[in-house]
């Protein structure tokens, strides 16, 4: 009997002991970045009838908690904390696994600007589909691979489309060459004014009027270089259905529409003078006795209702023989503006423009080759309003900060001033966590009772949100595991005092 006094206090002894390595080890990574708390759980050891004393106790498993833990601001670009299910997917560097896993969101840059742990293993990510995304539409791949954050504008980006999303007021007056002309002399839509518009600097006569909005944007050519392009837009006229020979909607009716002309230039800034200077000319007019048109030319037209529904460039682009004649007259003695001769549907999405611009590098000229997106434009009454004039060029720029959107999406920001999506966060998650094989530095690998990897993207799937420039710290409760250790302590102290009371009756035994 006192053997089995002496065996069930040293189950019990052992079984403290190792609930208060548990405690322990809480309580030492209880400031440790993503760490989860863990628990003994014991169980009774039984053999024989149900009468039996019973055989001590054991630890049948140790588990983790993985509630959330508490989220602090760091202020640090580089910190990110998962609020929510889920953990960080890491490239194993050991190469012992495919990936690991964590709950650490303390990163940092490596010396290739590939985004790591804190331990040098790479973050994994979904990486920018340049071939499908947009500037103002990433699309990101569905493989993962690591992040990387330098690699992008180590060489500069040739402009190779704009996008225009500007609405025109609709209820401007139309364009004349100064307020006292007469619209079927002075406006905009004549010959001789459209020619002085198509090349202002080789004009026989300058353009007298003004343009009715104007706006500017830097584009780049193949070496970074920056060029100013200028989009001047101009109030053409109102056409009505009666003297429209437009039919939008090909119901067989002509249909009413407003004429607009924009005119693009391309400058360069010149700092002798700290001014624009005219430096680009239209790449398809070079053989042209003038040397090459300054400027290139759209009329766009805008049904009724303000939507956009044609965009013509001329096919002709000799000044002296764009649009014909002046304008004919309508029975109300208005010009009417519908002759086509001279003038092509480009449609509104990827018109294209060649520039020939200077290269400062080579002292030739260059082509600059692009395409204008103009299927947002639109002419609704009452305002000039740009909702966003975008180009997707770039020059040579260094990665100077990033910030991270609560869906994961990694926005780098670069001192050549261009902001892009790089990446969007994997976050993985598990059936079961607490069968996840423990590797330290609070990292798990797969294993064959945790499941496979279930990977996503945060904020999908039940999966966590991506908190910027924070932590997620330890969820050691340290009040609650000081009660545990005292109790725990008294445990063991019980257990070995059952030791000493079966040495004290052995002992009592042998002295009868």
């Amino acid at each position: 009997m006192s053997a089995n006094f002496d065996l069930n206090a040293l189950s019990g002894i052992n079984a403290a002991s190792n609930g208060l390595a548990v405690i322990s080890n809480n309580l030492a990574n209880s400031q440790s970045v993503g760490f989860k708390s863990s628990r003994a759980e014991f169980s009774d050891m039984f053999s024989g009838s149900q009468n039996s004393a019973g055989n001590g106790v054991r630890v049948e498993a140790i588990t983790q908690d993985f509630t959330q833990g508490t989220i602090n601001n760091t202020g640090r670009d580089l910190d990110m904390a998962l609020d929510g299910e889920g953990f960080f997917v890491l490239a194993d560097k050991s190469g012992q696994y495919d990936n690991i896993y964590s709950r650490n969101g303390s990163f940092k840059l490596d010396k290739d600007g590939i985004l790591t742990d804190q331990s040098g293993n790479p973050v994994q990510g979904y990486l920018l589909n340049e071939a499908l995304s947009t500037e103002t539409n990433p699309v990101f791949a569905t493989t993962l691979g690591n992040i990387d954050l330098d690699d992008l504008n180590k060489v500069p980006k040739e402009t190779s489309e704009m996008i225009f999303n500007i609405n025109l007021n609709g209820q401007e007056d139309y364009n004349l060459s100064s307020p006292t002309a007469v619209a079927t002399t002075g406006s905009v839509g004549t010959a001789a004014n459209l020619a002085a518009l198509l090349d202002p600097d080789n004009a026989v006569a300058e353009y007298g009027g003004t343009a009715d909005f104007s706006t500017s944007k830097l584009i780049y050519d193949s070496l970074g270089g920056e060029h100013r392009i200028t989009a001047s837009f101009y109030k053409r006229g109102v056409v009505d259905s009666a003297t429209s020979n437009s039919d939008f909607n090909g119901d067989g009716t002509t249909d009413k529409y407003s004429s607009w002309i924009v005119s693009y230039t391309l400058e360069d800034y010149d700092e002798a003078t700290g001014t624009y200077i005219t430096s680009g000319v239209d790449n398809t007019t070079t053989g042209l006795a003038s040397g090459g048109n300054t400027s290139m030319l759209f009329e766009l037209r805008f049904d009724d209702q303000g939507a956009l529904q044609a965009v013509y460039e001329p096919n002709d682009t000799d000044p002296a023989a764009i649009s014909g004649d002046s304008p004919a007259l309508d029975a109300n003695g208005e010009p009417i503006f519908d002759n086509l001769t001279g003038w092509t549907d480009v449609g509104s999405v990827d018109p294209s423009m060649s520039w020939l611009v200077n290269n400062p590098t080579t002292g030739a000229s260059d082509p600059l080759n692009f395409t204008a997106d103009f299927a947002d434009m639109s002419g609704h009454a009452g305002t000039y309003n740009i909702r966003g004039v975008s180009q997707n060029g770039y020059q040579v720029g260094d990665l100077i900060g990033l910030s991270t959107d609560a869906d994961g999406v990694i926005q780098a920001n670069y001192s050549n001033g261009r902001s892009v999506s790089v990446a969007q966060l994997a976050v993985a998650n598990f059936a079961d966590k607490n069968a996840m094989e423990k590797l330290g530095s609070q990292t798990y690998a797969e294993s064959f009772g945790s499941g496979t990897a279930q990977l996503g993207t945060p904020q999908s799937n039940g999966l966590g949100e991506i908190v910027s420039g924070a932590l997620e710290y330890s969820n050691v409760d340290t009040a609650a595991e000081l009660v545990n250790m005292i109790q725990t302590q008294r445990t063991y102290q019980a257990s070995a005092q059952v030791i000493s009371t079966s040495q004290t009756l052995t002992q009592t035994i042998l002295n009868l």
